[in-house]
């Protein structure tokens, strides 16, 4: 029991995402959707420099925290206009 609860502490304090991870994990969430979208929406260039963009952030910032908090800005990100899309795409 000793061993185990600072195990179980150690746990929980990893999965939390720090600022930085968070504001990481947004945009990387953002370039993502938005590369589908366009991709989907025949803009393969634009979409190719999204997805880039999106995997560099990902391997940067790769941790227990950062997985959560993409995959709830993933959900968000959906919501974003078509028009958006292109504009992001467009300021890379």
């Amino acid at each position: 029991m000793k061993i185990l609860l600072p195990l179980i502490f150690l746990a929980s304090f990893g999965a939390h995402a720090g600022f930085d991870e968070k504001v990481a994990a947004s945009f990387a969430a953002k370039y993502h959707v938005c590369a589908k979208r366009l991709d989907n929406n025949g803009m393969p260039l634009r979409s190719l420099k999204l997805r880039a963009k999106s995997k560099e952030i990902t391997r940067e910032k790769i941790g227990d925290g950062y997985l959560i908090h993409f995959d709830k800005e993933k959900k968000k990100a959906w919501k974003l206009s078509l028009n958006k899309c292109k504009k992001l795409a467009d300021k890379l």
